[in-house]
C-alpha cells in the first residue's frame, strides 16, 4: 500500500501498525495516533493535526518523518510488524 492508502487506514483505525517489506529489522512499526486537540494559552482549543509515531527496533518511540521515498514512491508499507508477515485485511 502506499502513504496515502496507509495515512487513511490509520486515521480511520488507530488500532492498526504499518511497516515496509524493506525493513529487516523485526519489531519496527509505524502507527497514526488519534486526532486531538489542545487548548492554546488565550483557552481557544485548536485540533491537532494527525500525527504518525515510529517504533524503532530498540523500542523507542518518537514522531514519524517518512523519506521521501517512503511517501512518494513505496508502496511497500502493509498492516503489520516488521519482521512478521503481513495481517490479513
Amino acid at each position: 500500500m502506499s502513504w496515502s492508502e496507509l495515512l487513511q487506514l490509520g486515521t480511520a483505525d488507530p488500532t492498526l501498525t504499518f511497516a515496509r517489506e524493506k525493513w529487516t529489522q523485526p519489531g519496527k512499526f509505524v502507527w497514526v495516533a488519534p486526532r486531538e486537540t489542545v487548548t492554546a494559552p488565550t483557552g481557544a482549543q485548536y485540533p491537532l493535526c494527525v500525527t504518525v509515531y515510529f517504533k524503532d527496533a530498540d523500542n523507542i518511540v518518537k514522531p514519524y518523518q517518512p523519506s521521501m521515498d517512503g511517501m512518494t514512491e513505496a508502496d511497500d508499507w502493509y498492516v503489520g510488524v516488521s519482521g512478521r508477515p503481513p495481517e490479513e485485511r
